[in-house]
């Protein structure tokens, strides 16, 4: 019974050593760098502490998760305080200390510590205190995942639906109803044709936590109707480090099989091109519309063009990955110094099959039928250099500066091989090219420091930040080509059009560099005589954004003069693609000549200007806790572009005021009720009223720009129950309505012949809706050695969404779905974390219902995307606690992208009766990535 009693009191005693974490270091002196004896190490407020050992080290263990302040003394020594100091269960906090000698002018230095924001405890912490329904994600949760960038880590969050494997959308709203801030500093639009920010441009390493603001306050820019997603990029290191990395990757049906794609330039593995773009002596588009068809100017740019159609092929290699970090911290004098810097390079291959289908006009009662049938042979290679660059400067316990940075840049050289029918113009059958590369360069920089004054009471933040995008798509070359039967075997010739076409023999070259400049500042007042957990605080400040952007583009048609020999013409069109645009093949009376296809509308300059104001303020009140305000912002949008008819010039000036108002009731200090109401907008981003038109050569489509867009505005409802059982745990229920007066939607234009998408305001929206999240730990109901190292996160999400188009609407109904809305959302994630082995797996799931990818008219049906069920799974194991290595499998199933057509316009897909119109997979990666961490 003795032996028993022992055992289970040694259990339980491991059980609760196992909960608690440690507080470990080696204090020295500052001038001779040698360890210091005897030093000690207290927490304060409590019974425990430590003497320094022989080597100056110390170990505080079993100590309880929280915040705490360390407080380190010496004889003849100047004793410091450490604040802020976070311990984290079953994890040890490092602290390596310098003593300065006492010479009598300072007895006692305060240093307030880089607080740990990224542990899971830390996010469920700031949930709880925040004033806001927010959701987020933790730095600990994405490195129990195989996660590589910041839009595979978002998949994680409550509310959250991944789009193109780059986009967010928040609530089912679509992404471009969100505003997106990297730290306090607003990001760019990182696309040309959407109002969007793509989240796959941050590698997840860099992520500190990534924060999902649901309701307004007066204190965030009011530019969303979805959410206001941060994302913190990592800040000082607690202690010196560097880590060296590595990946490999093989993806199912790619690597080690046939990969085609045309010549590409040197500098392609760092993600930029540097010999795709129009040659330096290429007449101007003035040089050659201003010339006739005689004119050898012609022939002449013809042969300056790049015959670059050759397909070569090899095999794909695996994917792979290098990387390089390191953080440190520099004394100077009473001052710190410290940064986190990384650095990586990866490069990656995709190929995949699509099937791609249109359809005649469908007919009541009658089945559809195909108008064409395509199979995309498509070949994607991706390059991507990403640096990352933070400082911070502690000037003292009251002040410091910061200093952040993050460039990327990325490269896609894409080949699309078309095989099919157009049953209509090429029913023997068709080939088509398509021969892309698109680069973009993004940077976004901050410069923010902030003062604290009486004692913490008073708080002034201001940021500086500035972000550059610069995205090219240096000779885009598509063309088609059909099957002919003259002859004994027949064969494919080439298409070559009358005059400049967007698809037949058309070579396109577009760039856009687009700039920002934001400055805000910050006041904070908390008022004397109250509790420290609930104070009275009055802040106020502003924000001044501007962005301005310049866009052009080259439309280059190769074409056959009807003049000509139509013997030679003959024989040019038979030829390989790879023969047939020779330089030598481009000559006056028997060649092909270029003709200039650009119109004014091809180039816009834009520029949006903000200034915003806002008072707000927090006052507890019993067990209440209101807080809100009012921000007003003046904002005027121009845009200069011109269409055949003349100029268009836009001009939207708008003064909105947006009031918030977020209540709290607090049951106890683990449960509270949210309510809040805030009022917001949305302004249409540059690309959705220029009137610029992009052929997509994927989608057999265009997508053209509308001059009269109008800002949206939002009345936002949110309502909250949140449950807090044990630390790092929750638990919540919550229910949102929106409002949207003029909401932007993407729409097809009613053409009879080719898709082409545009942009439009409907008359009014609501979405309504309920979500559901649970993190729960098995350590806290279970003594069982492998269950209690198990942990689960589930968010689910219910939405509800009608457009009003009008009374004059011409088809069938009024009312639809929100475009771009899912009415569905499901994230689930299993965790096994083993402390003493450092073995750590996961699995993940999540799903996203049906959405309207682009709404229909009368000659089109909405086109539907399809939900998708995508299983990841990670493990991983730290060796010596300095090498860890991991395994993961992404889309575990190779789950299907779907897009299907409403073909009987009842608002909803049957599959069985309504029709596919693009379907491909792109298989599962599995990857193995190795870290090494040098202290």
């Amino acid at each position: 019974m003795k032996l028993l009693l022992t055992a289970l009191t040694m259990i339980l005693v491991n059980l609760v050593y196992a909960q608690t974490g440690s507080i470990r270091g080696v204090v020295s002196d500052s001038k001779s760098g040698e360890t210091i004896i005897g030093a000690n190490v207290i927490i304060e407020g409590t019974s425990m502490g430590v003497a320094t050992g022989i080597d100056g080290d110390f170990e505080i263990t079993r100590v309880e998760p929280g915040i705490y302040t360390v407080v380190v003394s010496f004889i003849s020594y100047k004793t410091l305080r450490f604040e802020d100091i976070q311990v984290v269960a079953e994890k040890a906090t490092v602290l390596n200390i310098v003593l300065e000698e006492d010479l009598g002018d300072l007895g006692e230095v305060v240093v307030v510590a880089s607080r740990e924001t990224g542990s899971n405890i830390a996010i469920v912490s700031e949930i709880r205190k925040s004033l806001q329904v927010v959701s987020g994600i933790s730095s600990e949760q994405i490195r129990l995942s195989q996660d590589g960038n910041a839009a595979q880590v978002m998949k994680r969050v409550s509310g959250v639906s991944i789009v193109d494997n780059k986009f967010v959308r928040v609530r089912g709203v679509d992404d471009r109803y969100n505003v997106v801030m990297i730290n306090n500093s607003i990001a760019p639009t990182t696309q040309v044709d959407k109002r969007t920010f793509s989240f796959d441009l941050i590698p997840s390493e860099n992520l500190d936590r990534m924060m999902i603001y649901k309701s307004a306050s007066p204190e965030v820019p009011g530019d969303f109707a979805g959410g206001m997603i941060k994302v913190y990029t990592k800040n000082t290191p607690d202690e010196d480090f560097i880590n060296i990395g590595m990946g490999v990757g093989f993806r199912q049906n790619t690597t080690f099989n046939q990969y085609s794609q045309t010549r590409g330039s040197k500098t392609d593995w760092l993600g930029f091109d540097s010999s795709r773009g129009l040659p330096g002596n290429f007449p101007s588009t003035s040089d050659l519309v201003g010339s006739g068809t005689g004119n050898p100017i012609r022939a002449a740019a013809g042969q300056l063009l790049d015959n670059n159609y050759r397909m070569d092929s090899t095999n794909a290699m695996p994917d792979g990955s290098i990387g390089l970090a390191f953080g440190k911290n520099w004394r100077l004098g009473r001052k710190r110094l410290s940064t986190i810097t990384s650095a990586s390079l990866s490069q990656s291959y995709q190929y995949f099959l699509a099937e791609r289908s249109r359809y005649f006009f469908p007919e009541p009662g009658r089945p559809t039928e195909k108008r064409d049938e395509y199979f995309d042979n498509t070949y994607i290679k991706d390059n991507e250099l990403g640096i990352m660059s933070n400082w911070m400067l502690r000037l003292n316990a009251d002040n410091k500066i910061e200093f952040r940075n993050l460039f990327n840049q990325s490269g896609m050289n894409e080949t699309v091989f078309r095989t099919g029918k157009d049953f209509v113009q090429r029913p023997e059958g068709a080939r088509d090219y398509s021969f892309r590369y698109e680069s973009k360069r993004l940077y976004t920089g901050q410069l923010e420091g902030t003062h604290l004054f009486n004692n913490e009471k008073t708080k002034w933040n201001w940021v500086l930040g500035g972000n550059y995008l610069y995205h090219e798509e240096p000779d885009f070359r598509r063309l088609r080509a059909r099957f002919s039967t003259e002859g004994t075997e027949g064969q494919y010739v080439i298409i070559a059009p009358p005059s400049s076409s967007p698809q037949d023999l058309g070579r396109y070259y577009g760039y856009m560099t687009e700039r920002v400049v934001v400055n805000g500042l910050n006041f904070e007042k908390k008022f004397a005589g109250v509790e420290k957990d609930r104070p009275r605080i009055l802040r106020a400040g502003y924000l001044v954004d501007y962005k301005w952007r310049d866009f052009e583009a080259r439309y280059i048609t190769t074409f056959f003069p009807g003049f000509h020999d139509q013997e030679r013409g003959e024989q040019l069109l038979r030829k390989p693609i790879y023969e047939a645009f020779a330089p030598e093949n481009y000559r006056q009376g028997d060649g092909w000549l270029v003709q200039e296809g650009t119109r004014p509308s091809d180039s816009y300059d834009a520029s949006t200007f903000v200034s915003a104001g806002y008072v707000g303020g927090v006052y507890p009140v019993g067990d209440f806790n209101l807080s809100g305000g009012l921000r007003t912002e003046y904002s005027v949008q121009n845009l200069n572009s011109a269409t055949d008819a003349g100029p268009i010039n836009v001009e939207n000036v708008e003064l909105a005021y947006l009031p918030s108002l977020n209540v709290d009731y607090n049951f106890s200090q683990k449960s509270l009720l949210r309510a809040g109401y805030g009022k917001t907008l949305n302004r249409p981003e540059f690309r959705e009223f220029a009137p610029f038109l992009y052929y997509s050569f994927e989608f057999i489509a265009g997508f053209f720009g509308n001059p009269n867009l109008q800002m949206a505005r939002i009345d936002n409802i949110d309502l909250r129950y949140e449950f807090y059982p044990n630390e790092g745990e929750t638990f919540s229920i919550g229910a949102f309505y929106k409002f949207f007066k003029d909401p932007i939607e993407r729409v097809q234009l009613n053409v009879t012949e080719n898709l082409q998408f545009t942009y439009n305001n409907a008359v009014d929206a609501t979405v309504y809706g309920v979500e559901l999240e649970a993190r729960k730990a098995l350590s806290t109901v279970t003594l069982a050695p492998i269950l209690r190292n198990l942990s689960f996160n589930v968010n689910t999400s219910l939405v509800w969404s009608e457009v009003f188009l009008g009374e004059d609407v011409a088809f069938e109904a009024n009312r639809r779905a929100l475009q771009g809305q899912s009415p569905y959302m499901v994230n689930a994630a299993m965790y096994y974390i083993d402390p003493v082995s450092n073995f750590q797996a996961s699995i993940a799931y999540n799903v996203q219902g049906p959405r309207i990818f682009v709404a229909g008219n009368t000659n089109f049906p909405s086109i539907y995307e399809l939900e998708r069920h995508v299983v990841d799974l990670t493990v991983s194991k730290t060796f010596k606690e300095r090498t860890t290595l991991k395994f993961g499998i992404q889309d575990l199933f190779n789950y299907q992208y779907r897009f299907y057509q409403d073909s009987n316009f009842d608002s909803k897909i049957s599959r069985d009766i309504d029709d596919p119109m693009y379907i491909w997979r792109r298989g599962s990666l599995f990857s193995l990535s190795l870290n090494y961490r040098i202290k």
